[in-house]
């Protein structure tokens, strides 16, 4: 092989395995975050929105990351999708912006590979000094809905589990910036609905007003059936 031909050999299998390792570790996104610095996520808005009449946040996904051609994580974990599974699956990556996308305030992760989920949920429980845990509702055989506050990234992390037919357990995050508030309201249905119900209550309180404070207040039977705070 001639000297020249051997140098674009090496460049070209260079700039394969440098594109064959792209990654995202999502635990590192400073949220909000400017579309110019996720270009190579392709994002494309799905036209659906979340939010509140005030303020509307759109969807966008990337069929980057759908195809697998860049790999993303959190905390160092790989988020796979589970082909085996014959539930509905969305993505596994979505971002929620406004202002016609040029910033990003929130994502969600979809994961769908209960080992992956396993190993995630973990590493939020045991990384104590990064993330509190302010919200435990519901139960580990249907839905167990966790809310983790992060100064250190400015984050609120809602975290959804869902028990499958066989057992394992699978879920979400969803990621919001702390000034995002019609975002993070948008977000607490179903498992959340409780959460919502305490901030809305925390309006008239101190900042240090916590769930416990609110269920100890209340002393309500239907908020402590399924709270697993201590």
């Amino acid at each position: 092989m001639k000297k020249s031909n051997l140098v674009v050999f090496i460049c070209a299998l260079f700039l394969f395995q440098s594109c064959q390792s792209q990654s995202l570790d999502f635990e590192k996104l400073v949220l909000p975050v400017k579309q110019t610095e996720l270009k190579q996520l392709g994002l494309v808005s799905s036209g659906a929105g979340v939010g509140t009449q005030e303020v509307q946040y759109t969807n966008y996904s990337s069929d980057a990351v759908d195809a697998g051609k860049i790999a993303i994580s959190f905390g160092g974990i790989k988020i796979e999708t589970d082909n085996n599974s014959d539930d509905y699956t969305s993505g596994p990556l979505r971002m929620y912006g406004k202002n016609n996308g040029d910033s990003f305030e929130g994502y969600q992760l979809n994961i769908s590979k209960p080992a992956n989920f396993s190993e995630v949920l973990s590493y939020f429980l045991n990384k104590k000094d990064k993330f509190k845990l302010a919200f435990d509702n519901g139960k580990d055989t249907g839905e167990r809905a966790r809310v983790f506050i992060s100064d250190q990234n400015k984050t609120t992390y809602l975290v959804l589990s869902r028990s499958n037919g066989n057992g394992e357990k699978k879920g979400y995050i969803d990621a919001i910036s702390s000034e995002e508030t019609p975002l993070l309201t948008s977000r607490l249905g179903g498992a959340f609905g409780y959460y919502a119900e305490y901030l809305e209550y925390r309006k008239h309180k101190s900042a240090n007003f916590t769930y416990q404070d609110f269920l100890k207040e209340l002393d309500n039977e239907i908020y402590n059936e399924n709270n697993n705070l201590k």
